[in-house]
């Protein structure tokens, strides 16, 4: 192939890859002077009939409207002759320079959850842009993923996929006797061989590969790719906190969610888990000894989140910081309120209690014999002579709130009318 120029404009320059549905070339636009990459499907698929060419032109359209900063465009599509003038189908896609995601993952060392977030985040963006389109992927996987050296990540093949299960059908044979596919990464309802899945199986997927990405190994794993596939539609997957990696729960419980047998008990769209986890970053960022913006802005450099991500994240984070500010804000603001309040009502209680402590002293002071004397001076002020024991009880009672005793209270009037006429007979003689 190489050197070849396809449909007179795309001269092949180098190989840059192969799988299950074709090989993948570097080349040339001669008509636009910009280099591009060319899909070429493996013409033993059986797709030179014109009805496998309408089905696969309609799909390629619907993925080349897809214009978003995660999805690799597709500019072009046609036909091509290969191995000795069997025809085939051919894709026309941006070139990217970076690595399939399927290399980082190589091993069995987990990759830091931080930036295993930061890559699913970014395809959850993708997976977003494409299901409101009404283009479902149907190969979420590593190897269908580029990494940019900034960090980017690209997602391949929307609307390949699609076809080749149509083409094909997902539990066919190839001619190298495996399923068609991933099964590794193949949601329950494709590994039972459902046509007409929806976005939930790529969310699915999408789980599958975080799961891979943060316990170093996908959630279900065998020698035998049917094995792995009838694990796929029964068994539960082991919780990714057991297999280390450190993860917030919040994390482990995301991947479980997508993970559900059940594709009505997973996250109802890609833009719920791209919130989800954006939020586990920022909480992330925020957390950290002197967590603040700033940290988070550095947190978005290190993983090579998109700006969207990145912005979507630091205005989180922002909306987080002002609503604790607004906060602390009422409460001081009531406190403040309160103090105030509480400072007026003391100062006025106190102009109150001042006159209140003089009556309650004179209130509270034992009434002497001279304070009986004076109520009994006052009684005969009038010149009607000494009063009655009753009027004496009546008015010391009114003044002093003391109940005297008829007794006591004609003794008193006896001992005053005394005392009053030597004071009289006193000031006579004076």
């Amino acid at each position: 192939m190489l050197n070849k120029v396809v449909a007179g404009r795309f001269r092949i320059t180098g190989l840059l890859g192969s799988g299950g549905m074709g090989q993948v070339w570097a080349a040339e636009d001669e008509r636009m002077r910009r280099d591009v990459a060319v899909k070429i499907v493996h013409p033993q698929h059986g797709v030179g009939e014109a009805e496998s060419q309408a089905r696969f032109r309609r799909e390629v359209q619907l993925a080349g409207r897809l214009a978003h900063q995660n999805i690799v465009t597709v500019h072009d599509w046609g036909e091509v002759e290969v191995d000795g003038g069997r025809e085939t189908l051919y894709l026309v896609m941006e070139l990217v320079q970076g690595v399939p995601l399927g290399k980082r993952l190589k091993g069995v060392d987990p990759t830091p959850w931080p930036v295993a977030v930061g890559w699913a985040a970014q395809i959850a963006q993708a997976l977003d842009a494409a299901h409101r389109q009404g283009v479902v992927h149907r190969d979420i996987k590593p190897a269908n993923m580029l990494l940019t050296d900034e960090g980017v990540v690209k997602v391949l093949d929307f609307g390949v996929a699609k076809f080749m299960g149509e083409t094909i059908g997902a539990r066919d044979l190839t001619v190298t006797g495996t399923p068609l596919g991933s099964p590794m990464y193949m949601s329950p309802e494709q590994a039972q061989g459902v046509r007409e899945i929806d976005h939930r199986s790529d969310l699915y997927s999408l789980g599958c590969l975080l799961y891979h990405a943060v316990t170093g190994r996908p959630p279900f794993t065998s020698a035998t790719p049917w094995a792995v596939l009838r694990m796929q539609i029964e068994d539960v997957p082991v919780p990714p906190v057991e297999r280390g990696g450190g993860m917030p729960a919040a994390l482990n419980d995301l991947i479980l969610h997508l993970l559900a047998k059940n594709p009505e008990q997973r996250p109802h769209s890609a833009a719920v888990v791209h919130d989800t986890l954006v939020t586990i970053l920022v909480e992330h960022a925020l957390m950290r000894p002197g967590g603040d913006l700033l940290a988070l802005g550095e947190l978005g450099h290190a993983l090579g989140v998109s700006g969207r991500l990145l912005r979507a994240a630091q205005a989180e984070a922002a909306r987080i910081v002002e609503e604790a500010e607004e906060v602390k804000a009422g409460v001081r603001v009531w406190v403040d309120g309160m103090l105030k309040g509480l400072t007026r009502e003391m100062k006025r209680l106190e102009r109150r209690t001042d006159g209140m402590e003089t009556e309650i002293e004179k209130a509270n002071a034992p009434i002497l014999e001279e304070d009986y004397y004076q109520v009994f001076r006052a009684l005969t002020a009038g010149g009607d002579g000494a009063p009655t024991p009753r009027a004496l009880i009546a008015y010391i009672e009114a003044t002093y709130g003391v109940a005297l005793d008829e007794a006591e209270a004609k003794r008193m009037v006896n001992r005053f009318s005394n005392r009053l006429n030597a004071e009289l007979e006193a000031d006579h003689i004076a």
